[in-house]
């Protein structure tokens, strides 16, 4: 899991919630697996099947994730670069599912500009049967119908017995934009899109000027963290 090293930093295991929503749980970083599942759901295997054959009939290599595998058929440049940025590589499998197998989330990465149209065009192919976002313009997340970040911080939320009115919540993306407007406070990040900064009540600095430790900073001087 991509998220496996910044885990191992804290001291204390946090709450996570993952691929746009489809998944929130606990991840031991010593052993790399999930340690409690809260919340699982996932494409149905005739439409993950469909989606990877849309993705490839486009020329674009799918990334196929559950919690516990990234797998990818090859390394395009594109797939290269979001390896470098999370500092985890993908599994290189041929069969990037099997018959019956459900998977979290498939992710579609093409180069930004003109290649990143087909996107858009593949996005609503796929609306009937999943739930398909973008966290960039050239990144496509697809994940099972009715699923979004902001349905799963209510329902974990309302498990810890946290009202949302105390929720703050940080992003960047389209996929966040629910998420922001459910929060009790939705903070958007200096590089947001301008519909992530439209949905937030606060602006931060960017991600290469610490946004997420600005944000913290100005709710724990404000008492509200």
């Amino acid at each position: 899991m991509a998220l496996n090293e910044i885990v191992h930093q804290l001291r204390f295991t946090p709450l996570l919630i993952c691929f746009s929503g489809a998944w929130t749980g606990e991840w031991d970083s010593e052993s790399s697996t999930v340690r409690r599942t809260r919340f699982d759901q996932r494409l149905a295997a005739p439409a993950a099947q469909s989606i990877l054959a849309t993705a490839l009939a486009h020329r674009i290599e799918p990334n196929v994730f559950t919690p516990e595998a990234w797998r990818v058929r090859t390394m395009t440049p594109e797939i290269l670069a979001e390896s470098q940025i999370v500092n985890f590589r993908p599994l290189i499998a041929p069969d990037l599912l099997g018959a019956d197998e459900q998977p979290s989330k498939i992710m579609l990465i093409t180069s930004t500009g003109k290649p990143a149209k087909v996107l858009r065009t593949i996005a609503h192919s796929v609306q009937s049967f999943s739930t398909a976002t973008f966290s960039k313009p050239n990144y496509l997340e697809i994940i099972a119908p009715g699923v979004n970040k902001a349905k799963a911080v209510v329902a974990l939320a309302q498990t810890l017995g946290v009202d949302l009115c105390q929720v703050a919540a940080i992003g960047d993306g389209e996929n966040d934009v629910e998420m922001l407007q459910a929060a009790g406070l939705g903070i958007a990040m200096g590089n947001a899109c301008e519909a992530a900064k439209a949905a937030a009540g606060w602006l931060t600095g960017t991600n290469d000027e610490g946004g997420v430790a600005q944000a913290v900073k100005r709710l724990m001087a404000a008492g509200m963290a």
